[in-house]
């Protein structure tokens, strides 16, 4: 497993029944349109924070293969296999404004 960080933005996002979130981003840095857009899944377990739409900002994610990632269930102090092959949210960090009391920071 390993995470991967892109400038992008927020464009979609859903919620299911279980808690699962899909979230769809733009990767602004990579115009090719295989790369350009990343489909992302969130676990209902998941305690960082969610970016709003449009926002924009450093998106990490990983990529997990099933039967070979794992992830670590500390109530039952245990690596478990992913079910499923998946890109899956890590974190996101916000871009902040240059622009403070509508002035331009040189």
């Amino acid at each position: 497993m390993i995470n991967k960080t892109i400038f992008s933005q927020l464009l979609a996002k859903e919620k299911d029944a279980l808690g699962y979130q899909t979230l769809v981003f733009e990767n602004l840095d990579n115009k090719n349109f295989g790369e350009r857009y990343i489909m992302l899944v969130v676990f209902p377990n998941w305690e960082d924070k969610i970016p709003e739409l449009h926002d924009i900002g450093y998106l990490t994610y990983r990529f997990v293969e099933e039967g070979k990632d794992s992830w670590y269930d500390n109530e039952n102090k245990k690596f478990i296999p992913y079910n499923y092959t998946n890109f899956i949210y890590m974190k996101f960090v916000k871009k902040e404004d240059n622009n403070i009391n509508n002035n331009i920071i040189l």
